[in-house]
């Protein structure tokens, strides 16, 4: 679906309402719909390129998933077909971008803006993976912290590993998440997404991990319970082609990437001002929202990162690690 009310630039800049630079035109795709901070952080990156551009830089904006699902869009822009995205950690095409779901970075949302915000150092590292695969990274979204959901009929798991025993947990299909849900005590069971919904329906899995609160309410009829336990910080990641970005204009450019970190920087007290919301939504949708107890979160904790951190170090080096650690206070 295009939003031609973003499809700038053709008239204005015959009109002569833009500077001496070509006009420029440049795809921006997304899974998401209008609710979800993607769409927030495009209509506000849009309407300040416009205003930055006086018009002659073009957005063909795709929410919603029509230009295919987000790893095809991903690699779409890793190839140059599309221009832009928003996405996740696609660690089939650099395993080294499960950084960004490594358990217990971040304590909470000032800790989490210090080491995955703007000018952080995890900014930096996400930008050289990124343009290891031909894309400049323009900025990290964030969403919130992840728990996981339980669906209707099973008991809710607090006590790890052994409340966990048996039970089928969905995981994307990255092997980082297996690590963590065999150490956690469940049955990993990779799937895709588009299947979630209706194997918690049918009992073939018993609950989905990797869950932030915004993504909740889409299971609400299916669901016992939400267990918020906090265990990664979700960001998402805002790519461009890197060749068609180092193609544009200096004008351009400037352009770009002042309305992008305008945006960016925007989106962090948007979401955490949602995160509330979404868990009242939850709570009205007939969902419990449990939360662990110190003794409970201490030891889950410790079972994520006994299981993951060796893993993600042999996957980026120890340079990297102990950066994260050090961040995270887990030396």
């Amino acid at each position: 679906m295009k939003y031609a009310g973003y499809l700038l630039g053709a008239v204005l800049v015959a009109g002569g309402a833009a500077s001496s630079a070509q006009a420029q035109q440049a795809i921006l795709g997304h899974i998401m719909d209008s609710e979800h901070i993607f769409h927030h952080v495009s209509e506000r990156f849009m309407e300040r390129l416009d205003e930055l551009s006086g018009g002659s830089f073009a957005v063909d904006y795709h929410p919603g998933g029509d230009l295919g699902d987000w790893t095809s869009i991903t690699e779409q822009v890793a190839q140059g077909a599309v221009q832009m995205t928003m996405t996740y950690n696609h660690s089939e095409l650099d395993p080294r971008w499960d950084l960004s779901v490594l358990g217990y970075v971040a304590s909470d949302w000032d800790a989490a803006q210090k080491i995955y915000g703007p000018g952080s150092v995890m900014e930096g590292v996400y930008a050289g993976i990124m343009n290891d695969l031909g894309m400049e990274l323009l900025g990290i979204i964030p969403t919130d912290f992840a728990g996981f959901i339980v669906r209707k009929g099973k008991a809710v798991p607090v006590n790890f590993p052994e409340d966990a025993a048996g039970m089928k947990m969905r995981v994307p299909g990255m092997p980082m998440a297996i690590e963590r849900y065999n150490a956690l005590g469940f049955s990993p069971v990779p799937m895709a997404f588009s299947e979630v919904h209706t194997a918690l329906q049918t009992g073939a899995i018993d609950g989905r991990a990797y869950s932030p609160p915004v993504e909740v309410p889409m299971f609400s009829d299916v669901l016992e319970a939400y267990v918020f336990t906090r265990e990664h910080f979700e960001h998402t990641f805002w790519v461009a082609n890197k060749a068609w970005f180092d193609g544009l204009t200096d004008e351009q450019r400037g352009w770009l990437t002042e309305a992008a970190d305008e945006a960016v920087s925007g989106s962090w007290e948007l979401a955490q001002s949602q995160s509330a919301k979404w868990l009242a939504e939850i709570e009205a949708g007939g969902v419990d929202v449990v939360e662990l107890t110190p003794e409970q979160q201490e030891k889950h904790r410790a079972l994520v990162i006994e299981a993951e951190y060796p893993y993600m170090e042999n996957i980026v080096g120890a340079e990297i690690m102990d950066q994260i650690r050090a961040a995270a206070g887990t030396n």
